[in-house]
């Protein structure tokens, strides 16, 4: 259902809770994570498992990113559908109706696929070599995230061995994420911990190419850790998904600088104290994975989830200016997964919707 919004009006007067996206700023953050690998051999392969819009994805394409990334199948769909090409799944693809899915979706765009297990990877060559197709393949390495990803050294490049011997399948490269990573607030030590990170990827590398297997393709980072790969090489490309939209949370890493492009408008319900008033906004508006968001542009105030519909605004002087029927417009703390529970972005210029945009990859888990 189209929500009851109209073109040019007032995002002060959008219907409640609902997603804004400010398109200047969108703009800007595309522009400026374009501009951090304009003239460097790292490349940017920006992950639409935060935006999860086939309009943001290629909006980032035309500035220059050479591919999307996306986590699921299901948002690979999406993508291809809407004309989104050269897609890398960055999640292994297990079991037979998703390896069906992967082979349709290769009849359609050029796809890039992880593997760190054998007998998974086996089953996919098989698929695609009776499909008459050949799948780009990725070794995923686990470099200290400690999530999906075969070890470093040896066990990497014996994978490596086995899976460029499949068929179906050409072993084109390495991916190794970092998000342990990410949210190190301090520079040095995200620093640090980034050497170390992609040493495990630079050597693993170096070892799989002497045993006479080319690798074209070494995929990691993200928004926390970007630049830092972009000054040091050893990478081809970067998988930086929150900096379109940015959140609280990446608003206190050092050296991230994008801007919020991305609130939630809400309104008070209620006001029954003189510290706090009520907002229609809770855990199905608002995800808490990470902390709680933050009122914009109210000083002093902050937001406490009060079940899943309601949450509160109070304020730290005892003094709430807030009345009945006031809007109250949130920065989420973290952007993924609020997106995710809503239908439409309002896209805005200053303070004039502009357009509805469908969150088109919602729900695609699968």
């Amino acid at each position: 259902m189209l929500p009851g919004t109209v073109i040019g009006q007032s995002k002060w007067d959008v219907d409640t809770p609902a997603i804004l996206l400010d398109l200047d700023i969108v703009e800007r953050n595309i522009a400026a994570m374009a501009d951090v690998f304009r003239d460097s051999s790292v490349k940017l392969r920006p992950h639409a498992k935060t935006h999860k819009s086939p309009h943001l994805a290629l909006m980032q394409i035309s500035a220059g990113a050479i591919g999307i990334t996306v986590a699921k199948l299901g948002e690979a769909e999406v993508m291809a559908a809407a004309g989104v090409d050269n897609l890398l799944i960055s999640s292994e693809i297990v079991g037979p109706s998703k390896v069906a899915r992967l082979i349709g979706l290769a009849h359609q765009v050029n796809v890039l696929t992880v593997v760190d297990d054998l007998a998974a990877a086996r089953v996919i060559g098989e698929a695609a070599q009776a499909a008459g197709v050949r799948l780009q393949t990725l070794i995923d390495l686990d470099t200290g995230h400690h999530r999906t990803g075969i070890n470093a050294g040896a066990p990497a490049l014996n994978l490596a061995k086995d899976v460029a011997r499949l068929p179906g399948l050409d072993l084109i490269g390495l991916q190794g994420y970092e998000g342990h990573l990410q949210h190190i607030e301090g520079l040095e030590e995200r620093s640090n911990g980034e050497a170390e990170s992609l040493g495990q990827l630079v050597e693993t590398r170096q070892l799989i190419e002497a045993a006479g297997i080319p690798l074209s393709v070494v995929s990691t980072g993200g928004t926390g850790t970007h630049r830092i790969l972009a000054e040091q090489g050893g990478v081809t490309e970067i998988q930086a998904g929150s900096y379109v939209v940015m959140d609280t949370h990446y608003a206190t890493i050092e050296g991230v600088t994008f801007g919020h492009a991305l609130t939630c408008m809400t309104t008070v319900l209620s006001k029954t104290k003189p510290n706090r008033c009520i907002i229609d906004a809770g855990h199905k508006t608002l995800s808490l994975d990470s902390g709680p968001s933050a009122p914009k542009d109210l000083p002093g105030a902050h937001y406490i989830a009060a079940g899943d519909e309601h949450g509160v605004i109070e304020f730290d002087d005892g003094h709430c200016p807030l009345n009945v029927g006031d809007r109250v417009e949130m920065i989420p703390r973290h952007c993924d997964p609020t997106i995710n529970l809503h239908d439409w972005y309002h896209v805005t210029r200053g303070d004039t919707v502009v357009a509805l945009w469908p969150v088109a990859a919602r729900g695609r888990v699968q």
